[in-house]
């Protein structure tokens, strides 16, 4: 099967991984006013790649007329996820809340998605979550390896049932069918008596994706939701007492194409493999820790020791690539912060750019064309 991670490392073996083209930085206010997300471009040294961003339409322009205002959602496979606003019509007053799949390089809208809000699935939410609000969602964009011009847009609800319960489900939808399926609720295993644990509220950590499958995270951080989206099954993971809740972290694949998740403690990096035991269980196995001090100092030449700048923070994992900040998400926004690349592979570092972290930034991968991945998939026995 093309989804599987044997598929995954043939086509990284044959290919060079996609180049990164620089960061999609969020500008929600939470407020009525116009945003739109910003980009900042790493400058690439490659002429190609350069004359792409100039060429692309990486300042949504094209999508200004179309919609009211709207916020990024999810980055995959060079097209960003934006939910937003439009008119319903010249007779109607009011707004419909859509999603758009758009591609910066090709400006291309792949598709403009009504946005679901099933009664029936959607009307029970955390006391204080907004009842409307996407981010409660956690919408993600998820494209098929069997057929890499369809897509999937993933919404998770979560709540509790009449006996209070925590449970959770998914609304999908579908490019092919241009349909929504809302599947059911799914109730969550509950912690021990002692754990003082019995509601379920997802924090935000990335946009957790990883060889087909999704990852949330609920906010006790004692397991991680996960979601086949082949099947489109959930199944729910212990994870290591070493994830506290001043860590910040995600998932992804090595430039082998294991899953991983790499987390950051302040000034050290942690990796997590997904390891199967003879019993057939997957575990999150802690796989190494390494200090990043030295590394620190070497790129950012100033002594880490006595600067602000010496922790790392991180928000994707891409590719074989960790991406990582020098101030947490939110911070001051005339603090300037430096935003860092990190090769699992060496561990080592690389700048990619500096500016203020006041919103979520994900990375812009460039995809690979569709004739090549049709090509590799032909190529399968």
């Amino acid at each position: 099967m093309a989804s599987t991670p044997d598929f995954h490392r043939r086509f990284r073996a044959l290919h060079l991984a996609p180049p990164l083209l620089g960061l999609f930085f969020d500008t929600f206010s939470g407020s009525q006013d116009p945003c739109v997300p910003t980009f900042s471009p790493v400058y690439p040294r490659d002429r190609d790649m350069a004359a792409a961003v100039r060429g692309g339409d990486f300042f949504l322009t094209s999508l200004h007329e179309r919609l009211d205002r709207y916020n990024l959602a999810d980055c995959r496979r060079g097209h960003v996820l934006l939910w937003g606003f439009v008119d319903v019509s010249e007779e109607e007053e009011g707004f419909d809340e859509v999603f758009v799949v758009f591609n910066p390089l090709t400006r291309r809208q792949d598709g403009r998605v009504s946005c679901i809000f099933h009664e029936d699935v959607f009307s029970t939410y955390d006391a204080y979550a907004h009842p409307n609000s996407p981010d409660v969602y956690q919408a993600r964009l998820v494209f098929s390896e069997v057929d890499p011009s369809s897509f999937h847009i993933v919404l998770l609800a979560h709540g509790e049932d009449e006996d209070d319960h925590p449970r959770v489900c998914v609304s999908v939808f579908s490019s092919k069918t241009g349909e929504w399926s809302v599947l059911p609720w799914v109730n969550v295993p509950e912690g021990s008596k002692d754990d003082g644990y019995s509601c379920i509220t997802i924090v935000y950590e990335g946009r957790m994706q990883a060889n087909g499958f999704l990852y949330w995270l609920p906010d006790d951080r004692r397991r991680l939701i996960t979601l086949a989206s082949a099947t489109m099954e959930f199944s729910f993971a212990e994870l290591p007492v070493c994830l506290s809740e001043k860590c910040t972290y995600d998932a992804g694949v090595t430039k082998d194409g294991d899953t991983c998740i790499v987390y950051s403690d302040g000034s050290n990096i942690g990796v997590l493999m997904l390891r199967r035991d003879e019993d057939g269980a997957e575990r999150w196995v802690l796989d190494r820790i390494i200090p990043m001090a030295a590394e620190l100092k070497r790129v950012m030449q100033y002594d880490v020791d006595k600067s602000a700048h010496n922790k790392v923070f991180v928000f994707a994992v891409r590719d074989g690539y960790a991406y990582l900040s020098t101030t947490p998400m939110f911070n001051n926004p005339r603090t300037p912060c430096w935003f860092l690349s990190l090769c699992l592979e060496t561990m080592g570092l690389e700048k990619l750019l500096q500016r203020t972290y006041g919103s979520e930034a994900l990375p812009y991968i460039m995809s690979w064309p569709l004739c090549l991945r049709r090509s590799a998939l032909e190529d399968l026995p």
